[in-house]
């Protein structure tokens, strides 16, 4: 046997042993494996089992807590019906569905509701998420456009409803509610209440009041009722509200405020003597109440009994130091007193702060400051209250006034302009009226076009205050004035009618409108009257200026001078005043005090044309063409139709030696105004220049067609007669000047002359 045989033999041993135990551990391993799987599915088992088991309890639990639950919501409908809710808005909050089950919503509505109180005055009584289901529930009735008709509550569910959507300032829902339940049960107390509540809390006065009667057929004699409803007719300006409280009264249940109340609708009245004793009443059975002492300074102060007042005023004042009204009368009685100033000042100041006084208060500051000097300061007083209270029309309208008061045209203007959009008073349009007459002084051109135009806006302006307010006097009396203006005589009387009623016909505005009513009318009489009367209150710019009217009216030229010049002492910036000054003084030929006067003007409204005209007049009495025919072409520049200065333009070039420039002029004015005698008689004089005698005397007696009593031209036409030698004619013209001017010593002469060669020929 070889080596290689005992070797493969051994290898193949060996081999073979490592088979046998390979498959030993094998198997070993196979028998432990199975060993696991044993174990395993025992295991397995066992937890299947406990799984099941507690399956079991599971169920057992949640068929407990089900019952549980059930109990509860039985129990506590407040769950239920916050489940049901809740289940409702899962389905239908986010829009979910296309429409909505009515006999489900009605459902969930009535169990959400049923926990409301049923009486109008009490808090919420629904829970924090009962109210926050119910907002969000009607939220869902309005997107789904569903109403109180379409839920058909009966009339406990529309009730309750309607308090806790009230309590929900849902006040739409809670009306609409309300409203069915009423009509369900028209007598139910609370339901009344409910409406009464409900329309309390949007502000509507008359709803209120409907509903608070109908709640008084209930409980008539009820005090609170009565009082309440006293309180409200007094509110609301009724007369029946004395009579509410006279039933208190009646019943023995008034009381010091009810007494207090019944004062104030007696001095509303007018029977003041009756309300002080009402007033007094009061005081005597309560005189801690600071606002009946207060009510009682005021009826004596209406009353003129202004010492008494003070001492009622203090008592209120000591009563309580912080009453803004007690230091606004306080103020207005001090002011009354000569030397009490300083004091005045100080109670208006603290009206002021407290927001009291209204209007009135800010002006007595004003007004107060002004008087001690501190002008800087009462101006500040007014723009700081205008910058406080910008929408207080009646606050910037009087602001406005005052600016015009003080010839301030530019800054009432822009008090106006400023005005925030939506604002509109009746006393902003009067002001704006008075804007306009203010601009029409300044910019008068003598043509009564730029006038026109002007008035008609203050027209306008006055309507519209009248629109708003019919009783407004100062727009009646701005009416008047305009109309007056424009020549509207008959409605400018009926304006002013309107205005003296309410105004009363003493005020001193509506006097001087009407004593230039009157003058305008030829009764220079009745205006004199008229200004005494407005003078009764003391002597003003406008009565002065109206007193040199009557007497320029009547002729009295020296007399006209003296007043206005009492008138522009009082206020320089008087400009008709000013105006009708330098016209005076023409007449009296007092050319250059006139020019000072127009100059004056022009610095005072440097538009005003007719002023410049004025200066022109004055400079052509001076001699001075040139400057003349300045001022007259800067007229023309701004009113190329001005017939007086185009007729006065070509007297200047005659004056200048320069004819020839003058019938162009005098042609455009006759074109423009063919009655304007003065044109015809200066186109006269233009050809009697160039020796056109006839053509002259042909405008002389034009002029006097236009103008009977312009003398100039009857004393031109009776020369050219006499220079010729046409003596009846002649005759006739002298006589026709002596009808004018019988003392007129030529005429006179000249017609001697004439009868004499007349006498000699026949």
């Amino acid at each position: 046997m070889s080596l290689l045989v005992v070797g493969l033999g051994f290898l193949s041993m060996g081999a073979l042993g490592a088979t046998g135990y390979w498959m030993l551990g094998v198997n070993r391993r196979m028998i432990r494996l199975l060993d696991m799987q044993t174990v395993l599915r025992e295991s397995q088992a066992a937890h299947f089992q406990h799984v099941n088991s507690a399956a079991e309890r599971l169920q057992q639990d949640v068929n407990t807590v089900q019952s549980t639950m059930n109990a509860l919501r039985s129990i506590h409908p407040e769950i239920d019906a916050s489940l049901s809710a809740h289940h409702f808005l899962l389905e239908h909050e986010h829009e979910n569905t296309e429409s909505i089950d009515l006999r489900a919503a009605c459902s969930v509505l009535q169990s959400v509701v049923q926990h409301q109180g049923t009486h109008a005055g009490e808090e919420a009584e629904l829970s924090a998420t009962h109210a926050s289901l119910l907002r969000r529930l009607l939220a869902v009735f309005d997107r789904y456009g569903v109403t109180m008709g379409a839920l058909h509550l009966d009339t406990d569910t529309a009730h309750r409803l309607g308090l806790a959507a009230g309590h929900l300032q849902n006040y739409d829902w809670a009306e609409h509610a309300l409203n069915v339940a009423y009509q369900l049960s028209p007598g139910h107390l609370s339901i009344l209440e409910g409406l009464e509540r409900i329309a309390q809390l949007r502000g509507d006065d008359a709803l209120v009041r409907h509903w608070l009667e109908a709640r008084m057929k209930i409980t008539p004699d009820d005090p609170a009722l009565l009082r309440a409803h006293a309180h409200l007719l007094a509110s609301l300006g009724d007369d029946d509200a004395e009579r509410a409280v006279r039933r208190l009264e009646a019943l023995g249940v008034d009381t010091a405020a009810d007494r207090s109340l019944l004062a104030g609708l007696r001095a509303r009245a007018g029977a003041r003597t009756e309300a002080i004793e009402a007033i007094m009443q009061a005081l005597d059975e309560d005189p801690s109440r600071s606002a009946d002492w207060l009510q009682y300074a005021q009826l004596l102060e209406a009353e003129g009994e202004d010492d008494l007042a003070l001492e009622a005023n203090e008592r209120c004042l000591t009563l309580d130091r912080q009453s803004g009204e007690a230091w606004a009368l306080k103020a207005r009685l001090l002011a009354k007193r000569q030397g009490h100033e300083r004091d005045a000042l100080k109670a208006v100041t603290h009206a002021v702060a407290l927001d009291a006084g209204g209007v009135d208060a800010v002006f007595l500051k004003a007004e107060l400051l002004e008087l001690e000097g501190s002008v800087v300061a009462a101006e500040e007083t007014l723009l700081k209250a205008i910058e406080e209270q910008p929408s207080n029309g009646e606050l910037r309208a009087r602001i406005a006034s005052k600016y015009l008061l003080h010839h301030r045209v530019e800054d009432a203007e822009d008090m106006l302009k400023n005005t925030p959009d939506g604002i509109d008073h009746a006393l902003l349009h009067a002001v704006e009226g008075r804007l306009h007459l203010a601009h029409a002084d300044r910019l008068r051109d003598g043509t009564g076009q730029t006038d026109q135009s002007l008035l008609q806006s203050a027209i306008e302006s006055f309507n519209g205050a009248l629109n708003l307010n019919r009783e407004l006097g100062v727009a009646w009396l701005g009416l008047a004035r305009t109309q007056r203006m424009l020549g509207e005589v008959e409605t400018a009387e009926e304006s002013l009618s309107r205005a003296g009623r309410l105004m009363d016909d003493n005020h001193p505005s509506v006097a001087c409108e009407a004593a230039l009513l009157a003058l305008d009318a030829g009764d220079a009489e009745r205006a004199t009257s008229l200004v005494d009367a407005a003078e009764v209150r003391g002597q003003n710019a406008t009565t002065a200026y109206i007193r040199g009217n009557i007497a320029a009216a009547k002729g009295h030229l020296k007399q006209a001078l003296f007043h206005y010049s009492d008138a522009l002492t009082l206020d320089p910036g008087h400009i008709r005043a000013r105006l009708n000054r330098t016209s005076v003084n023409m007449g009296l030929n007092e050319a250059q005090k006139a020019l000072d006067d127009a100059a004056i003007l022009l610095d005072l409204a440097p538009h005003l044309a007719v002023a410049r005209s004025r200066k022109g007049d004055a400079h052509m009495h001076l001699g001075e063409w040139d400057k003349a025919a300045q001022e007259f072409k800067h007229v023309l520049e701004k009113a190329p139709h001005h017939t007086h200065a185009l007729t006065q333009l070509a007297a200047c070039y005659m004056g200048m030696d320069r004819p020839e420039r003058a019938e162009g002029p005098l042609n455009e004015a006759l074109r423009q105004t063919p009655e304007h005698a003065p044109a015809w008689f200066q186109r006269g004089l233009y050809y009697l220049h160039f020796n056109k005698l006839d053509h002259a005397l042909s405008d002389f007696e034009a002029a006097v067609r236009c103008d009977g009593n312009h003398m100039d031209a009857r004393l031109r036409i009776a020369a050219h007669h006499h220079g010729l030698g046409n003596l009846d004619e002649a005759e006739v013209a002298w006589k026709a000047v002596l009808s004018l001017e019988p003392d007129h010593h030529l005429a006179k002469a000249r017609l001697a002359e004439c009868e004499k060669n007349l006498m000699k020929s026949a």
